[in-house]
């Protein structure tokens, strides 16, 4: 027997290196590389044969075998090419191998009886069907009974399409074909098919006992609604389900009366880092998930309704958060206990799990004082990173893999928070803890908002006030006054925002009765972050599918690992909002702009008064994929009332693709300033095929006769940080040969707050006492101007 040993690493890979491995309860055994010719890999499946264990890896340009028996030392035995693709998903039946692409060629079936002995290209065949033809499939699963199910084929919505194998493998018998929804996914077991529906953003439950004639008997929408991947517990009663987009869950729910299909628990194996979970799938009560850029997860699923996380292993710790990279695929099924894993760009993971239970705490949660039911209490597990809340009726549900004592902290805004300490969990067991919680003495809170300079008072300004705990905007009224009822005292964030004032932000402001009524002044101007809502309206032409502005948390998208959709507004501003074409996450055509031209139109402004003003803004855009060379564009328009002009453009070609890029524009270039300004952003998918993205932020307006903002070309490398900053403010410059060193800051009106000068030096620190706010600041070089920038105090 001929065998072709690839490159096993053992430990570390070169793709390794300079990176740290995260892994709890499961170790590396080894990892098996393949030639970059093969293209990535995508799914894996496992069998053992005789006494040999084998990883089915799937890769874009064929299907590895692989002999894992020594799993420290894994050995390919057979490579069999096929048609180039993405995707490929494998299963087994009776020593068989049967694998779907998304290209051609139908269903690839590897006769696997000769193992360990010789596979030959004989061994392989290919069936693409009769009565049900297709080419391409997303996917496939095989009953006990040996009856095969094609999901995503090209052939009617792409369903699924049974067949029997039960007869002759490589001969399968066309059954029947469901054909209401197209199936991403599915697991069957007896007559029910359990199918992730993941266009429509459900799981649907159909009934195939009539091959010829299925019937749908359920269905429920998934977390995310965009229900990827399907499994069911071993008793049938629990599927778990994962939606394919960013910052998804794996979600649990009780199937045991369909009329009533019940959702238990959601969970995530990295809160907040926006990570894509992919394929989970069942095994004696736990949960084993390929989750892309997190590697391998392993949930304790023995209470479906408080899932725990109790391993990991991160095969991809190059990447994090959004995007798809890592670990596509896992199959824990193997007699030894060892997991397969595929990550797409590094190769074959053998590892060794340590399969633990749980160690669960649980209670509930009251009122001191009135005995009622606390909800949103946050309860938190000291020294780790363990958190949960409390329901409607004040219970809550958490645990851990490690058993030991701890201290846990109960809290919730507007109480004393409780902490119990030494609580002993054990692994296995459930420890019950039930809490009263004091509540807090409130007041109503008042303030007052005024226009700097001129103390009248500002109407229908957006008062901001939050922590982690607690959030409420409020109005001011004609008085500008505003008043929240209920208030507790504490340190808070305090934004608030009016069209034609600029916005302020200001950070730990401790509120209370005591400081009541609290009065706050914003200066004539206009400026807009879009942390609230100033009256920007949009609309489309030409009638746009998808892509429409919205103002939110950008979530980032991607096309081959270039940011399309930004995952971040402009770091220099207050909050952390901004408007984007388009804001679903997933991949980086799932909300593109598509089919026409979507448009954002700032309210009126008034420049009449101002000498010389600049209108600054920063866009983001994005263009490509597709075939052909892209060509769409963003633009920015500015008009008078009278007459438009057209100020900023950007395509495919302009350089800083891809990034939020800072632009300051001065309006006589373009138009005469008036009462009636508007700025218009266009941003237009000229044909299909291509990506389109673009982000807008940071807009604001200036008058340089107060403050100089000429655009500066020198290349020197000039830092200004940290920005946002406190007290301290830092400059370098990377040029030695200036003698003077001089520093300006400016507020937003222009008037100048400080000069600061160093001779002969090349850093320059200035400490300041500013209120919180914008400022503009100046760096000179013997008096020759060479950066002007805006920095925030917060």
């Amino acid at each position: 027997m001929i065998k072709r040993t690839l490159t096993a690493l053992l430990i570390i890979s070169q793709a390794y290196l300079g990176f740290s491995q995260s892994s709890k309860n499961i170790n590396l055994l080894s990892n098996l590389t393949f030639p970059s010719s093969r293209g990535d890999l995508n799914d894996i499946w496992g069998i053992k044969i005789g006494l040999n264990e084998y990883a089915l890896v799937g890769l874009q340009g064929g299907v590895s075998i692989v002999d894992v028996t020594n799993a420290t030392n894994p050995v390919e035995v057979f490579y069999a090419p096929g048609a180039n693709s993405i995707w490929r998903d494998l299963k087994t039946w009776d020593n068989h191998v049967f694998i779907t692409n998304e290209t051609s060629g139908g269903l690839m079936i590897i006769d696997l009886n000769a193992l360990p002995g010789t596979l030959t290209a004989a061994n392989v065949t290919n069936y693409t069907g009769s009565t049900y033809p297709f080419q391409s499939a997303h996917n496939l699963y095989i009953d006990e009974n040996g009856i095969c199910y094609v999901f995503g084929a090209d052939n009617g919505v792409g369903g699924a399409i049974m067949l029997d194998l039960s007869v002759n493998p490589k001969a399968p018998i066309e059954l029947g074909r469901y054909n209401s929804f197209y199936l991403h996914d599915g697991v069957v077991r007896g007559d029910t098919l359990w199918g992730a529906a993941v266009n429509d953003g459900f799981f649907i439950v159909v009934d195939v006992s009539n091959k010829t004639a299925p019937v749908n008997m359920a269905s429920r929408t998934t977390s995310s609604s965009f229900t990827h991947n399907i499994w069911f517990s071993d008793d049938g009663q629990t599927v778990y389900t994962t939606d394919e987009v960013s910052n998804a869950f794996i979600d649990a729910y009780d199937v045991s009366n369909l009329t009533n299909i019940t959702f238990l628990d959601k969970i995530q194996s990295n809160p907040g880092q926006n990570v894509i979970p992919h394929n989970a799938h069942f095994m004696n009560d736990y949960v084993i998930t390929s989750y892309y850029r997190d590697g391998v997860v392993i949930h304790d699923v023995s209470d479906p309704s408080n899932m725990i996380e109790v391993g990991h292993y991160d095969t991809s710790p190059a990447f994090s958060g959004n995007g798809f990279n890592g670990a596509w695929g896992t199959y824990p099924w193997l007699p030894s206990g060892n997991l397969l894993v595929s990550d797409i760009e590094n190769g074959l993971f053998v590892l060794g799990p340590n399969y633990v239970r749980a160690a669960y705490l649980e209670g509930n949660i009251t009122n001191s004082v009135t005995s009622a039911a606390l909800d949103n209490v946050l309860v938190e597990i000291v020294t780790t990173n363990i958190t949960a809340t409390s329901n409607l009726i004040g219970d809550y549900k958490t645990g851990i893999a490690d058993a030991g004592t701890y201290d846990v902290i109960y809290s919730k805004f507007g109480f004393f928070p409780d902490t119990l300490f030494n609580v002993a969990l054990t692994s296995g067991i459930t420890t019950i803890r039930n809490v009263q919680l004091e509540p807090m003495v409130n007041f109503t809170l008042q303030g007052q908002v005024l226009e700097n300079g001129t103390n009248n008072p500002i109407a229908n300004a957006q008062v901001k006030i939050e922590n982690s705990q607690f959030s409420t905007t409020v109005t001011t009224d004609v008085n500008g006054n505003f008043a929240v009822s209920n208030f507790i005292a504490t340190t808070y964030e305090v934004s608030i925002a009016h069209w034609g004032h600029e916005n302020i932000c200001l950070s730990n402001q401790m509120l209370n009765s005591t400081g009541n009524p609290y009065t706050y002044t914003l200066n004539v101007g206009y400026y807009d972050d879009f942390d609230f809502d100033l009256g920007w309206t949009t609309s489309t032409l030409n009638n746009p599918t998808s892509g429409f502005w919205e103002r939110d948390i950008p979530v980032g998208t991607f096309l081959q690992s270039i940011p399309s959709n930004p995952g971040n507004d402009i770091p220099t501003d207050c909050g952390n909002q901004a408007y984007v074409t388009g804001n679903g996450g997933g991949g980086a055509g799932s909300d593109d702009i598509d089919g026409g031209t979507v448009i954002l139109t700032s309210p009126i402004f008034d420049l009449s008064s101002q000498t010389d003003p600049y209108v600054h803004f920063s866009r983001w855009f994005f263009n490509a994929g597709g075939s052909g060379s892209p060509d769409d564009s963003m633009v920015v328009i500015l008009s008078n009332g009278t007459t438009t002009a057209r100020i900023d453009y950007a395509d495919a070609n302009t350089p800083n693709f891809s990034t939020w890029v800072s632009k300051s524009i001065k309006i006589s270039n373009f138009l005469t300033s008036t009462n009636t300004m508007q700025l218009i952003v266009k941003a237009t998918d000229e044909g299909q095929g291509h990506i389109a993205e673009a982000g807008f932020d940071g807009f604001f307006v200036i008058d340089s006769a107060a403050v100089s903002v000429a655009e500066n070309t020198l290349k020197n490398n000039i830092n200004i940080y940290p920005n946002p900053f406190n007290d301290v403010l830092n400059i370098t410059i990377d040029y030695s040969e200036f003698t003077i060193l001089k520093a300006e800051i400016y507020d937003i009106t222009g008037k100048l707050k400080q000069t600061q000068t160093v001779l002969n030096q090349s850093k320059l620190q200035i400490k300041t006492n500013y209120s919180a706010g914008i400022y503009f600041i100046r760096i000179y070089g013997d008096d020759v101007l060479l950066k002007t920038e805006k920095v925030i105090r917060f």
